[in-house]
Parts: structure tokens; C-alpha cells; sequence
């Protein structure tokens, strides 16, 4: 696939963020928190006397503080201009009984929700398969009736050895309801480059390429440089309607009704037609409907210095052209139900406006639903927001 020369994050200027961190009640300095920028590669760790300094890109960003013992730390700013120097303040965490554990206490039944929030996180697609979780022991996994509840007491420790990063995660929250078959996650995390040698690097960099392209992280970018068509990517109106072929309850109703009266009859003209009828009790109630006419990226979103605001009612479909689905998507559906388009189609809605940054940090991401090939790509192709695909 062709690389696109304006795929990469706008140039920022660096700067350097210093500070000290210490306990909220004592204030006495907490030496070696870890400091860095959430979904970055960027991070340091505070000396002895909890200071530290810390070189990052200007933007707006997310500074992610985390201590065993304390609370973890948030803090959204715009890191840019003459920059204060920092005090946080950590708040230490309540014991959890349920936290302390062994690994060695842990039953059948832990090890096999652990597979199932390996399977939801990571993903299934090549890359996924690659990922290796290195302390599951952080985990604290919680199955209450119907509920499969998940979150890290420090970080996890995921290795990707086919996009070559290492990424420590701290999993706030994921929740996965197997009822009705949906799930969504909650963390910060940190990606630091694995060793290797030449080659390797010149695959990892292969991978990279290739799992960025027709990525929400792109999609992202090129709504942002106005180049979503050259991009290859096609966006379109989409509303949930009522599904034609499917009788009306009252119409189902009473073919039900006349079909009963039907068993007593030798014969009947009707019983096959009234059959038919019933049958199509299983189609949905509602289908998607999909306007024809492709999208501009002003239809939908406004960008004013680089920072976008994604606004639109209904549904976006949007389909990257440039790109096929993975055997590995196809195979995660139920024989006969796979997508038959042989693009990566994702589905996209919001519950209000959503302001991405230049950084490529969103102010309100729960705010955003994305299905579809976008929510079928999980941790295991996931790639820092300041990674550079160049040409």
C-alpha cells in the first residue's frame, strides 16, 4: 500500500515539563513515580527527592502519575508556552482485600476469564496472537452473573512481538457483558521500543505501516489535513430503519393465529403462505441504510487549528478503499454473517460532540462509538497517538 506524505503528526515544537511530586496529606516528596504521557512513548520515573523533568512534544496531553500504594494521577493540560513547575499531589489507595491474592490462590475458573479478557483486549488478528501478557498477577478479575469486570492494581505488561513495543498499561476499568455482547475498556498506556536487531526493526516498521493504514488513528489525521479521500477513505450517511421485509407485529399476530386454526384442517391453501410469513418473525426489526452520496470532511466535522470537532447526526459509515479485511476478521464471525464487502468498514456515532487535538488526544472519547472494523482492532493493533508513518 502507498504511504501518504501528510500522514504524520504536525511538527511540535519539544519542551521540557518539571516538577516534584508528593504525598497528598504529608506532603513529604514520593521518590520514584512513574511520570509519562498517556498513549505515548514518552515518560520518566522522579528521583529520590520526587522531582523530575520530563522532554515531550507541546500540545495538549495527558499526564499519567502512578505509584504502587497511591491513587493513579490525571493530569489534561495544554503543555505549550512558559510552563509552571509542577507540584502533584498523590492521594493514597484504600487497601482492597480482594487485591492482595497470590498467584498461586487463584482458581480454574480466574484462568478462564482470564482467556476471555485476554481474547477482548488484545484481539484476534495477527498481531494480537502475538501479544503476550507478562504479569496477568496485576489483574483483578471480578465475574458477577452476567458481568466480566477487570482492572490492574499496577501495570500490565503486554509485549507485541510483532509490532515490536512493549506496552505498560494501567487498566482502570473493563467491563465486558456477556449477555449482550458488549464490552469497552478504560486505561493509560505507555510504549517503549523492544530491542532488536536490523531486521526485525525493518519488520516491526513493515507492521506498523500496515496496521496504521485504514486505522481510526488515521482517519483521524486525515480529517485533520483535509485528505480523507486521498487517503482512501470513503464516509457516508448512515440511519437505522425499519426492515421491509419484516411483517408487522399485528401482521405476525394474526398469521400466527390463523396458522394455529390451520393445524385442525386436513388441508389448507394457506397454511404454506401463512409459514412463510411467521418465518420472517427472526428478521431484524431494524437494517441500516446507507446513503450513496460520499461524504466531505466539513459535512461532519470542523477543523480550526488543527483541532477538529467531529459533529453529525445518525450514523458515519466509513470504508477504506485502499485496504482489505484480514482473514483473521472474516474468521471472527459466525460462518454465513462475515461482512460481504472485502474493505474495512467501520461504523461511527456519538452521543455529543467530540474535540480531537492536534495531539491526536480526544476531550470526550466515551462520548464516541465506533463499530465495525475499528472495534474489531483492539490492544493488539494499537500504535502510540505520536507515531510517524512515513512514505
Amino acid at each position: 500500500m502507498a504511504g501518504l506524505p501528510m500522514a504524520f503528526p504536525l511538527m511540535a515544537q519539544e519542551i521540557t515539563v518539571k516538577g516534584r511530586v508528593v504525598d497528598k496529606e504529608s506532603k513529604v516528596p514520593l521518590p520514584f513515580v512513574t511520570i509519562f504521557v498517556n498513549n505515548t512513548a514518552e515518560g520518566t520515573v522522579a528521583n529520590e527527592e520526587g522531582q523530575f523533568e520530563l522532554s515531550m512534544a507541546a500540545g495538549q496531553h495527558e499526564l499519567v502519575l502512578s505509584l504502587v500504594g497511591y491513587e493513579n494521577l490525571v493530569f489534561a493540560d495544554n503543555f505549550s508556552g512558559d510552563l509552571p513547575r509542577f507540584v502533584f499531589q498523590m492521594a493514597q489507595s484504600p487497601i482492597d482485600l480482594n487485591e492482595l491474592q497470590v498467584d498461586g490462590e487463584r482458581s480454574s475458573e480466574w484462568y478462564e476469564n482470564l482467556r476471555i479478557f485476554e481474547y477482548h483486549f488484545l484481539g484476534n488478528s495477527r498481531y494480537a496472537l502475538s501479544c503476550k501478557i507478562i504479569n496477568p498477577e496485576v489483574l483483578v478479575i471480578d465475574f458477577d452473573e452476567s458481568v466480566l469486570k477487570v482492572h490492574s492494581t499496577d501495570f500490565l505488561t503486554i509485549e507485541n512481538h510483532q509490532l515490536g513495543y512493549r506496552i505498560d498499561y494501567l487498566l482502570t476499568s473493563f467491563e465486558l457483558d456477556t449477555d449482550e455482547k458488549k464490552f469497552h475498556y478504560l486505561g493509560y498506556p505507555r510504549y517503549t521500543e523492544m530491542e532488536g536487531g536490523r531486521m526485525k526493526k525493518r519488520r516491526w516498521e513493515k507492521n506498523r505501516a500496515s496496521v496504521y493504514q485504514g486505522s481510526w488513528l488515521h482517519f483521524k489525521r486525515s480529517i485533520r489535513d483535509g485528505t480523507t479521500s486521498e487517503a482512501g477513505f470513503e464516509v457516508r450517511k448512515m440511519k437505522l430503519v425499519p426492515n421491509p421485509d419484516r411483517p408487522s407485529e399485528r401482521v405476525l399476530l394474526e398469521a400466527k393465529q390463523q396458522l394455529e386454526i390451520t393445524k385442525d384442517l386436513a388441508f389448507s391453501i394457506f397454511r404454506d403462505s401463512l409459514s412463510r410469513i411467521v418465518e420472517k418473525e427472526s428478521l431484524p426489526k431494524i437494517i441500516p441504510k446507507v446513503d450513496t452520496v460520499l461524504l466531505k470532511e466539513n459535512d461532519y466535522s470542523q477543523v480550526v487549528d488543527g483541532e477538529v470537532t467531529l459533529e453529525f447526526e445518525d450514523f458515519l459509515e466509513i470504508t477504506y478503499a485502499k485496504g482489505k479485511v484480514s482473514r483473521e476478521y472474516i474468521n471472527s464471525f459466525v460462518p454465513g454473517q462475515a461482512p460481504k464487502s472485502p474493505y474495512p468498514i467501520s461504523i461511527m456515532s456519538q452521543t455529543a460532540p467530540v474535540l480531537i487535538y492536534p495531539t491526536g488526544l480526544e476531550s470526550n472519547p466515551l462520548s464516541l462509538y465506533l463499530e465495525g472494523y475499528w472495534s474489531w482492532q483492539k490492544m493488539g493493533d494499537a500504535l502510540p497517538i505520536d507515531y510517524e508513518f512515513i512514505k
